[in-house]
């Protein structure tokens, strides 16, 4: 379970949950708006519970220029819906 629930995870106490590559069976999501990593990594440890790698990667927009992007990867697939719907930092108002 996740902090927000007063659980603490095994993985997180280790310092084991953030993985520095993606693994294949992760489900992916990419992101090319300018986001706060250190926010985002504090919303995923507070919110969800599985393991997950954050990875800076350049890929071309409309107009055919390079932009930093950046590629989530969760090990649960439920956790990459509850964080592309939930986490307010992904979206612009």
């Amino acid at each position: 379970m996740s902090l927000n629930r007063g659980i603490v995870n095994p993985l997180g106490v280790l310092k084991m949950r953030r993985l520095t590559f993606i693994p294949k069976h992760f489900t992916k999501i990419k992101t090319s708006e300018s986001i706060d990593i250190r926010i985002l990594d504090q919303w995923i440890n507070y919110n969800l519970n599985s393991r997950y790698a954050i990875k800076k990667m350049f890929t071309l927009d409309q107009n055919n220029k390079m932009i930093e992007a950046f590629e989530i990867g969760l090990e649960d697939p439920k956790e990459i819906i509850l964080l592309s719907l939930g986490c307010p930092f992904l979206h612009k108002n």
